[in-house]
């Protein structure tokens, strides 16, 4: 049924042969294997030191591969699983595309828990043969061919390995290779709602179809469930500095801004007005804006530039200067920036500010004040390139200094050796993979900071429940304008304070219907345009806010009929099912250690969101205390990922920034 690889190849077939020895024998004496040595194992579900068994992550492997397997009632459909792995398809329209993004479904060993692994599901890119051969050429074209080819199967909505029974050679405009596009990179959002294809095309909505099939296929041999957390401490995402123009004036007030436009033709000249209408908004006197040949000393300057690429191919010098403490540098490639969008200019605000505070030695953009810490606590993060520390030390009032190998003086080298050792494996004297860095309190208790594979799942079951609810059709004794148009008048009559004539019109719409059928598409579009507030473009009506009587209609809906027409927006929902992904969670604090994870703001929740949290584990080594708790504000920041908050306290932003800080030129 299925194949794993690991340190052995293994095949678990479907029935138990009557007849192993003969296919034990054809194995051996197949002249492709020359030095195969095949062997019959049991299953077992813990190792007990009998090497001819097969046990724990193993089989389960097996078993969830034999999800890709046909389960067809017609022999000549069936066909096993042997691409080693199970590749989920995700939900296609009617034709397949040159490129699709395939649902890799792996298990991981958990390292907190013996004998428990985690459920993993990764989405890489795979596509056609046909497209592979027009890009490639040489000597990556034969290492990408000598990749497994695969074709689509509907039935199970797999890929399933091409083998030679299949034919000499497949049909390069259907079969498939583990291929990415050059220059591109492969996003699938964590979790979509919009639909319920939506949700079964995104990565939670994937995980959740392979659970429930793990539940339906192979409960009899193996459970997967979710585990439960108990949270100790909520800290809700509330800092929100880049949420409007205005709230940047402050930041900008009296702030220089010059443009340097270093490409020089009539693209660029557009490219530079249009960066100063948007760069007007956010500041309060528009004689602060210039333009020059030469960065400013005083200024924030933006550098109109071509991409990298281009200075190679034309052998030109590239215009790209890193900042310095004298000159804050911020680019734009005219390539990539065609149009300059209220999220590209926020960006480019704030890494600006942020290389102002670093130049400064002072921090602008949070009030270091409010955390209450006393004495000097110091951030230390890896640097790849010297595969050393680099660490940033914050006085009570939020000036810093920063401290790398170059500037260690006698005084400091007992700490730089000190944060060197908890940052390194002795083994290798290599960065430990998932440490993400050390903060250190003003008593010298030092906290690692670990990046888990865990991450946390909203509550996908209602998620799914609701989303069918929205798309299944009016109920059949409920689906006419007749009986429509009755449930108005009731509503009607039991709410008191809503636009009479509204309902009028609505209602008299619904028995022009009379007893026709109605979709819930037109009847949720009757709402909106009656209701509710609607534009008309074209032949479609565009809803541009929404009343009480469209809201109060939609609940009652709801609460009388059990007719659900959208999906929830209100608080007490995205509580209900995504406190998962939101706001700052700490918990399992013992004496030495704790996780927390950092969700999105719950005013930001749409209809998708983009990554998973994962969780962070907090050690506090030797003798030291915990002190990580002290930092969590430190996370309810927009300015790291812009409008977003970010999973690790803020000083290291400022380290990375710092990093790439040249000498003044």
């Amino acid at each position: 049924m299925s194949v794993g690889y690991a340190k052995y190849a293994y095949a678990m077939f479907e029935k138990k042969s009557n007849n192993t020895y003969a296919l034990l024998q054809k194995l051996k004496t197949d002249p492709k294997f020359p030095s195969l040595c095949a062997i019959e194992v049991e299953p077992e579900a813990f190792y007990a030191g009998n090497d001819e068994c097969i046990c724990e992550v193993t089989l389960a492997r097996l078993l969830i591969n034999s999800l890709g397997s046909s389960r067809s009632r017609f022999k000549h459909l069936h066909f096993s699983n042997l691409t080693g792995a199970l590749l989920q398809v995700p939900a296609l329209t009617d034709k397949l595309y040159d490129a699709i993004a395939i649902a890799e479904i792996t298990l991981s060993r958990d390292d907190s828990q013996k004998n428990e692994f985690l459920l993993n599901v990764s989405v890489a890119s795979y596509r056609k043969k046909v497209s592979i051969l027009k890009e490639y050429r040489g000597v990556e074209l034969k290492k990408i061919l000598k990749r497994p080819e695969y074709v689509f199967h509907s039935g199970t909505a797999t890929l399933r390995r091409w083998l030679p029974f299949d034919g000499k050679e497949t049909d390069p405009t259907k079969s498939y290779i583990k291929c990415g596009k050059n220059g591109k990179k492969l996003h699938t959002n964590f979790l979509d709602f919009g639909s319920i294809k939506d949700f079964e095309n995104s990565r939670a909505g994937i995980l959740y179809q392979v659970f429930k099939s793990i539940q339906d296929h192979l409960s009899e041999y193996m459970s997967v469930d979710f585990s439960t957390i108990e949270i100790n401490h909520n800290i809700e995402l509330t800092n929100t500095l880049l949420k409007s123009p205005k709230q940047l004036h402050s930041k900008l007030d009296g702030q220089p801004i010059n443009i340097l436009d270093r490409v020089n033709d009539e693209e660029s000249a557009d490219l530079v007005m249009t960066l100063k209408q948007s760069l007007l908004p956010y500041i309060t006197d528009q004689k602060l804006i210039t333009f020059s040949k030469r960065d400013k000393r005083d200024a924030l300057n933006f550098r109109i530039i071509h991409d990298a690429d281009f200075y190679e191919k034309t052998g030109q010098e590239d215009e790209y200067l890193s900042s310095t403490d004298e000159f804050r540098r911020q680019h734009l490639t005219i390539e990539s920036t065609r149009n300059v969008s209220d999220a590209i200019v926020k960006t480019i605000i704030k890494e600006q500010l942020i290389k102002r505070d670093i130049s400064c030695r002072t921090l602008s953009l949070f009030d270091w004040a409010k955390l209450e810490l006393k004495g000097v606590w110091t951030f230390a993060a890896w640097d790849e390139e010297t595969n050393h520390v680099i660490f940033m030390e914050i006085q009570p009032n939020g000036s810093f200094e920063f401290y790398e190998r170059e500037d260690i003086d006698l005084f400091n080298w007992e700490k730089f050796e000190k944060y060197r050792k908890f940052m390194t494996d002795s083994s290798s004297v290599k960065k430990i993979r998932t440490l993400e860095g050390l903060v250190i309190s003003d008593t010298g208790d030092i906290n690692q900071i670990f990046r888990r594979d865990e991450i946390t799942i909203p509550e996908l079951s209602k998620i799914e429940a609701i989303l069918k609810e929205v798309e299944t059709e009016l109920p059949e004794n409920k689906g006419n304008g007749h009986e429509l148009s009755k449930i108005a008048e009731e509503f009607l009559q039991e709410q008191s304070g809503l636009d009479i004539e509204k309902f009028k019109s609505f209602s008299s719409e619904l028995r022009k219907i009379g007893s026709q059928p109605i979709s819930k598409r037109d009847f949720k579009s009757l709402i909106a345009q009656y209701l509710g507030t609607k534009r008309k473009t074209g032949d479609k009506y565009i809803d541009v806010s929404t009343t009480r009587e469209a809201i109060d209609f939609r609940d009652y809906l709801l609460d009388k009929h059990q007719i659900r027409l959208k999906f929830p927006q209100d608080n007490q929902s995205k509580e209900d099912l995504f406190d998962a992904s939101l706001n700052i969670k700490y918990f399992g604090e013992t004496e030495k250690e704790a996780y927390y994870f950092v969700g999105d703001r719950r005013e930001k929740i749409q209809f998708s969101f983009k990554d998973a949290c994962h969780l962070r584990q907090i050690v506090a080594v030797n003798d030291s205390k915990l002190i990580f708790r002290q930092l969590l504000q430190t996370m309810d920041v927009d300015f790291v990922r812009t409008g977003q908050s970010t999973v690790t306290p803020f000083p290291f932003k400022y380290i990375r920034e710092y990093k790439n800080f040249g000498v003044a030129k």
